[in-house]
């Protein structure tokens, strides 16, 4: 039974998702954070540009990892402070993701993990209008003011994880994983890989939207979403959001409906818990109130799940 587990987070050097510049890892040991660690990483060579979208979330600049150790060290080092535990991280599409590319990048196999991801747990326990970090955290009590400094969000995502095996009245991830109907994720050296999601009755297959790509991803977390976008994207124009959007298996969507399931605010890079909403956000919050399976995404949190 997984009574100890830990909590990990990457920073990205850029939109690549092989070019991690951070790590940060927390390791839970009987329901209490035991140990922690992190460092930074030089990203690998050819994906090592720092995208100044990036830097303005993490504030990591070429000059911090000159002297940081490669992929393939800290790699090592993530596996022994991990020593054979499952892993936890919130999207954890994306940060596994991350494991992969940067693995890929420099030649190296996968390593053979477990995991499991505090968002799609979050999203069984509390009702919110957006499941990004800050927001879970809010929601489980957490006072968490270092949003993408990656030893605080792996913290985060740790103590989110065991706010809501206390909200479930369980002991270990497996017995809430169970609950929740909630599948582990897995990766091999071998090149295989399943995410973890939610697979409760009822869901059946996630079906692709007129004008998506057929081929994405059905475990991509943007897949089979219809996705309303409000405001200015500083990262991308519109146009190619949408483009994206496609790719990955999504329904773009000009306005907020009954048939709307994500909303990007784009006028906010991070959505933070007491921001004002926008007209749209607001609207989506009454559908949410309403009933209605609906939820709001800052830049940053769409970007990541376009990576995941």
């Amino acid at each position: 039974m997984s009574s100890s587990w830990v909590a990990i987070d990457f920073e990205t050097a850029n939109e690549h998702r092989g070019s991690p510049c951070a790590v940060g890892m927390t390791k839970v040991v009987g329901g209490h954070v035991a140990d922690t660690w992190g460092t930074l990483i030089r990203p690998p060579a050819g994906l090592d540009h720092f995208n100044p979208f990036n830097v303005a979330l993490h504030g990591i600049a070429p000059a911090d990892v000159t002297g940081a150790p490669g992929w393939t060290t800290v790699l090592a080092d993530i596996a022994a402070f991990a020593d054979g535990l499952p892993l936890v991280a919130h999207n954890a599409g994306f940060d596994m993701s991350v494991i992969r590319s940067a693995s890929d990048a420099e030649g190296i196999k996968w390593p053979e993990l477990r995991y499991t991801c505090s968002q799609v747990v979050a999203r069984r326990t509390w009702k919110l209008l957006t499941y990004s970090l800050p927001f879970c955290a809010d929601a489980a009590g957490i006072a968490f003011t270092d949003h993408h400094d990656a030893s605080a969000d792996a913290t985060a995502a740790a103590e989110v994880m065991l706010a809501a095996m206390r909200a479930a009245e369980m002991t270990s991830l497996d017995d809430l994983l169970n609950g929740h109907q909630i599948r582990w994720g897995w990766m091999a050296p071998t090149g295989e890989w399943l995410g973890s999601q939610y697979r409760g009755h009822g869901t059946g297959a996630r079906e692709p939207l007129p004008g998506a790509n057929p081929d994405a991803d059905p475990d991509g977390a943007l897949y089979g979403a219809t996705v309303c976008l409000t405001g200015k994207l500083t990262s991308m124009t519109r146009d190619e959001a949408f483009h994206k959007l496609a790719e990955v298996g999504a329904q773009p969507a000009e306005n907020v409906t009954k048939k709307t399931t994500i909303l990007i605010s784009a006028s906010q890079t991070q959505l933070k818990p007491g921001d004002t909403l926008s007209g749209k956000a607001k609207k989506a919050q009454s559908l949410l109130d309403a009933g209605q399976d609906i939820e709001v995404l800052d830049e940053d949190e769409f970007l990541r799940r376009l990576l995941s």
